[in-house]
């Protein structure tokens, strides 16, 4: 087992911090809570009147607590880990669960919504995070209100949306490792139409330094827009039409050898090639999307919704895979695809009922191509295949040797490309009745009918090298399929039924219970990857749950506490083969899921705001001897243990000037990062913080912001696509980067 170990920092040091804070401040009797107001359920509630286990970011606390990355929202939400291996390869985790199939045929199991529609595949579920108007994420199989990719839960982004009066604001920033930022809005119109754009530009350096000539590694350049408009034609019919593009041009990721991990001589780079797409390591991504809404109220009693969008992704990525000098592992990934959906949605309301009924339709075609590059000499040296002829270990001079210095390299180039057209209508309905003055019931379902289309192909020549000595073969001996660029195709259908049942209970004016029981399903998988058709099945969950929601009594102080226990069958896993490299999906069996979240949000004085959450969570595959390899293995990214303390506060300093600070603190227990359990990581925690000076009247702010401040040592991700060759690589966190920014609003706010 390779396992990673970590020192770590004491909570007491950032108790220490707040409570220094916190005597600072006079404590005031009347601080106030705003009341917290989600959509979850397709209508604007009170978030404690919601029978579910969801967190909500609004856009206040996002900016007051630096939030513009996704990885960022790990800290806020119990449970919740985000983890970014580049702009085009994320992993989300909820409940243990990961959501991070990068392939044409996988299937997302979290929801990514973005104003309403489902942008959960894997590559093109990452957009720049600003401008928002809140954020919310629900937990457990939500298939009734986000479709089956919520098959363990969903993240919804809801943008700001244009306003009649004048507003505007500016951010610039500047940091270590050549950090830049420029991040903007401009809003106004009239009673019909209002107009908002929204920007922001970003860039930083790699922080792990490559000596290969090529550029440091794990930094970012991004740049993103987003016009949108509010037509209001009449009281009763609003139509909002939104635009976002997202451009990456990422210096790339740094897989790299645990012998030089967090040092700086890694020397990674990529060839010259005609397969890779580029010459150097990096990441070329862009993802369009265009979204539009119209609400129509049709009465006191009735509205209907329709939203219809176009998503087009085109991302490229080249990466070291080795994690060695060496040019023995290259790969490149072009994911394209395009994707279009439709929803019309009917909301109704009555003095004892509430619920929607509607129809969608979701198309998408997406394809993956995977290139390879090596030097043929190099990489069976490396891979241990010259042994018999004496030459053992990696030897860049191999080819030479072989030839008798007839010639110096033998480029070797392959590839692999699998696609897939998929389509889904959706029927669904929820209604949630009061039974009684205190008892709420609510039931859904969603019914699925998924068509699947999937194909391969593949192209592997021979390696000279192996013909010179006989064997007619290519570099991976014969053990991957080669089709020789002919296509493979087959096709899928389903249909199932996810229902969910709600039943909210009001103890008194404070505090609600709920319980829950819902089933999601991860759509089958058709994996052509042998040469035939092999089917993965649906992956099945039922999940039951209960839980508490509240204001301590007489306090400015919420709670939720919840408590789940979900049940698996034919969980699938992505795993890296070992004699080819390439990525699969495999049926693990059985699983099973039961944990305890919590969260708290604390109005200590008018001028100090607590945030905390924690989630402990014990899953894995089933010790049961017929869920074959993986049995008993506790799953990939899962933590036991999960926690975060934050705090917002300010305090005037004069009468036209305010102090602003804000902090996190961030810990997880020991993860795997694969699903064999060879690679562990012991406990890490972070810790942000930012501090600085505001008008009183918060139309301008100068802030001083550490991330990862005591400069912890830490890895995103290990194993990677080398392991299979006996090359395992590592991903390093970043370490701690420091910015000054400065932001000023005009207009109304």
């Amino acid at each position: 087992m390779n396992r990673i170990n970590k020192r770590n920092f004491p909570l007491a040091t950032l108790a220490c911090v707040i409570s220094t804070i916190a005597a600072q401040a006079h404590a005031q009797q009347n601080a106030q809570l705003e009341e917290v107001v989600v959509t979850a359920q397709k209508r604007a509630q009170a978030i404690q009147d919601v029978p579910l286990t969801v967190s909500s970011l609004d856009g206040d606390t996002l900016n007051e607590l630096g939030i513009d990355r996704f990885d960022s929202l790990s800290d806020l939400v119990p449970g919740l880990v985000v983890q970014q291996q580049s702009v085009n390869n994320n992993g989300y985790v909820i409940r243990g669960i990961t959501s991070d199939d990068g392939s044409a045929p996988g299937a997302a199991r979290v929801s990514v919504y973005l104003n309403g529609t489902d942008v959960s595949r894997s590559r093109t579920s990452y957009f720049e995070v600003y401008d928002m108007e809140r954020i919310e994420v629900v937990k457990g199989p939500q298939a009734t209100l986000f479709g089956t990719a919520a098959s363990i839960g969903a993240m919804s982004f809801i943008t700001a949306k244009p306003q009649p009066e004048f507003a505007s604001s500016l951010t610039v920033g500047a940091g270590d490792y050549d950090m830049r930022k420029l991040e903007g809005m401009v809003t106004g119109g009239g009673e019909t139409v209002q107009g908002r754009l929204a920007f922001v530009t970003r860039e930083r350096a790699g922080y792990v330094e490559n000596t290969s000539g090529e550029a440091d590694l794990n930094g970012y350049e991004r740049e993103a827009i987003r016009p949108s408009l509010r037509i209001t034609p009449s009281d009763d019919l609003t139509i909002d039409l939104i635009y976002n593009y997202d451009k990456a041009t990422d210096p790339g990721t740094a897989f790299v050898n645990q012998s030089v991990l967090f040092t700086d001589n890694a020397a990674l780079s990529v060839p010259d090639n005609n397969v890779l797409g580029m010459n150097d390591i990096g990441v070329e991504r862009t993802v369009k999307d265009f979204n539009a809404t119209v609400s129509w109220e049709l009465g006191d009693d009735l509205s209907l919704t329709y939203i219809g969008a176009q998503r087009k992704h085109d991302s490229l990525e080249a990466f070291d895979a080795d994690g060695t000098g060496f040019e023995m592992l290259n790969f490149s990934e072009l994911a394209t695809g395009d994707q279009s959906s439709h929803e019309l949605r009917l909301n109704f309301s009555g003095e004892r009922i509430n619920g929607f009924a509607g129809a969608s339709y979701f198309e998408e075609n997406a394809d993956q191509f995977v290139g390879f590059a090596s030097e043929e000499g190099t990489f069976l040296s490396c891979a241990g295949a010259l042994a018999a002829v004496g030459i053992t270990g990696c030897n860049a001079d191999t080819t030479a040797l072989l030839t008798g210095g007839q010639l110096a390299t033998l480029p070797y180039e392959s590839y692999y490309a699998n696609g897939a057209d998929n389509s889904s209508l959706n029927l669904f309905a929820d209604v949630s009745y009061q039974v009684t003055p205190q008892l709420e019931a609510t039931m859904g379902a969603r019914l699925v009918r998924e068509e699947r289309e999937s194909s391969y192909t593949s192209k592997l020549p021979f390696s000279q090298i192996l013909a010179s000595q006989g064997l007619m073969t290519d570099l991976f001996f014969g053990l991957a399929l080669n089709a020789e660029g002919d296509i493979i195709r087959g096709d899928a259908d389903n249909s199932a039924v996810l229902p969910r049942f709600n039943l909210l209970y009001t103890l008194n004016d404070s505090v609600n219970l709920y319980g829950t029981i819902s089933k999601g399903e991860r759509s089958e998988v058709i994996d052509m990857s042998s040469g035939i058709e092999s089917l993965i099945p649906a992956e099945e969950v039922d999940n039951y749950e209960l839980g508490i929601k509240g204001r301590l009594a007489g306090t400015p102080l919420d709670y939720a506490v919840a408590a789940f226990y979900q049940n698996y069958d034919n969980f699938q896993v992505n795993v890296v083969d070992q004699d080819t490299g390439q990525t699969r999906t495999e049926n693990a069996g059985s699983a099973t899921n039961t944990g305890v979240e919590a969260e708290l949000r604390w109005s200590a004085t008018d001028s100090l705001q607590l945030l905390a959450n924690m989630a402990y969570i014990d899953a894995g595959i089933d010790d049961d001897s017929s869920n074959g390899t993986y049995a008993g293995n506790q799953f990939r990214l899962q933590p036991e243990l999960t926690g975060a303390l934050s705090y917002i506060y300010e305090t005037p300093i004069s009468n036209s000037l305010l102090f602003t600070s804000s902090g996190s603190w961030s810990y997880r227990s020991s993860v795997y990062f694969d699903i064999a359990n060879q690679f562990e990581e012991d406990a890490v925690d972070l810790l942000n913080l930012r501090a600085g000076i505001a008008a009183s009247d918060r139309n301008w702010a100068l802030t001083l912001a550490a991330s990862n401040l005591l400069d912890e040592e830490y890895i995103m991700d290990a194993g990677n696509t080398g392991s299979s060759f006996g090359y395992p690589t590592y991903i390093q966190g970043a370490p701690r980067t420091v910015s000054l920014e400065f932001s000023k609003r005009f207009g109304a706010f």
